[in-house]
């Protein structure tokens, strides 16, 4: 029953925030310009890239250990998420600085962009953070609210920027701060649990640090080869054909991936929290039947999806896009044929976290990297928008086949011990 009553406030949730995200591409594309859409989502482009780099790997260890935590507890494990984090701020902020300075030295734009990417990265660690506990609580309706609200909100707030200050890139970035900053404030209120009046002691401390960074360090190049292969062909395409080119095809680009990536959030948001409690509690015949389920559901609603884009492309981009943008209708189905490949693939990948074998995370997503770091510039440079659109659908093929054959050893491994280094250290708080 707790399932069931979850899952109506998934579904209702994603789909919320689906509309929402359709909707802030159409309000968008229709104030701005194809170059300036192409400054904007390039920039959030690189906010994406050092939030996967630092919130992704600590949040994912924060969810990997939650159910061994009781709730009295779970206090240490925010304590040591903050500790983690504090270790990334100096190396973080000078990276965001020149890389601000040398963009305004080239003349292409503000170097206040680069300020408002530091601030935005800053926002979304801590909306990261919130989300994934709220997650692992299982605390579904405060995480759809949340989402939805997000997507609602910051499109509304960036048109109204755009509307207000002129087509500039910075107002619809400075909009996303803001609205991204005071949702965090109000739905983060007393999500974690009060500190305990006593600090932990200083070894176990430690041993809980350790644990976190076992868990994690494999998994900080994820950020950047994720950004690789869902974000780094819209930067060859900047380089090699043209910024509005690029505009152009982050606008159907996010049309065609979000559908299937809301499917995947939906599908891992409802059942995610309850396999990695099975299989922390070794109950593994459990775990197989939600794992079923989980990849049944994804296979279906994606193919489907898959489906309709490949009819209904040109339909989608005339309500969904504004004139200007509507040449690339095409590129879609494409797209989402990669995008559903790619949420099967999620699906095995997530066997591997839940094993804590996050070392095969890395080479899964590694496979994915150097796949769309060879075919996609050779086919940009052969056929433009169209190579790109097609090396979607192969890079991610090539990745969901290593995910399944990795996820099938992991399981073929869940009956007998294995080396476990986050385990381990983790054997020092809890017995």
């Amino acid at each position: 029953m707790r399932l069931r009553s979850e899952a109506i406030w998934v579904v209702a949730g994603q789909a919320l925030t689906a509309i929402g995200t359709l909707l802030g591409v159409r309000l968008l594309t229709q104030f701005l310009p194809p170059a300036q859409f192409g400054v904007v989502s390039l920039a959030l482009g690189m906010s994406v890239l050092a939030g996967n780099l630092v919130a992704g790997p600590l949040t994912q260890a924060a969810i990997h250990f939650y159910p061994k935590y009781g709730a009295e507890r779970r206090y240490e494990l925010r304590d040591a998420l903050l500790r983690c984090f504090r270790r990334f701020i100096p190396w973080v902020v000078p990276v965001v600085l020149i890389g601000g300075v040398g963009y305004g030295l080239s003349g292409r734009g503000s170097p206040w962009l680069a300020l408002l990417v530091l601030l935005l990265f800053t926002v979304e660690c801590w909306r990261t953070s919130g989300l994934s506990l709220l997650n692992a609580a299982r605390r579904q309706r405060r995480y759809g609210l949340w989402m939805a609200s997000d997507a609602w909100l910051r499109p509304l707030a960036a048109t109204a920027a755009v509307l207000l200050a002129g087509r500039v890139p910075a107002a619809a970035l400075a909009a996303y701060v803001l609205v991204a900053a005071a949702l965090c404030a109000l739905w983060s209120r007393n999500i974690w649990p009060v500190r305990h009046p006593q600090p932990l002691p200083r070894e176990q401390a430690r041993a809980l640090d350790s644990a976190m960074w076992s868990y994690a360090l494999p998994l900080i190049p994820l950020g950047l080869l994720a950004w690789v292969t869902t974000l780094g062909d819209r930067y060859i395409i900047g380089g090699v054909l043209s910024v509005a080119d690029a505009g152009l095809y982050a606008a159907v680009y996010g049309l065609a991936y979000s559908p299937f990536m809301i499917v995947n959030g939906a599908a891992e948001q409802a059942l995610r929290p309850v396999y990695q409690t099975a299989v922390s509690h070794h109950n593994h015949a459990h775990a197989a039947r939600l794992l079923r389920l989980w990849l049944g559901t994804v296979a279906a609603v994606c193919a489907l999806g898959v489906v309709l884009f490949g009819v209904g492309h040109e339909l989608i981009a005339r309500f969904l896009v504004s004139p200007a943008y509507r040449q690339a209708a095409w590129l879609m189905p494409w797209i989402a044929l990669g995008y559903a490949i790619r949420a099967i693939s999620y699906v095995f990948e997530r066997v591997c976290y839940a094993y804590a074998r996050t070392w095969r995370v890395l080479g899964i997503q590694v496979c994915g990297a150097v796949a769309a770091l060879t075919i996609t510039p050779l086919a940009v440079l052969a056929f433009g928008l169209k190579g790109a659109a097609i090396s979607v659908p192969i890079c991610f093929s090539l990745q969901c086949l290593l995910a399944v054959w990795l996820a099938a050893r992991t399981l073929a491994e869940a009956g007998r011990p294995a080396p476990d280094p986050a385990g381990r250290a983790l054997g020092a708080l809890i017995p």
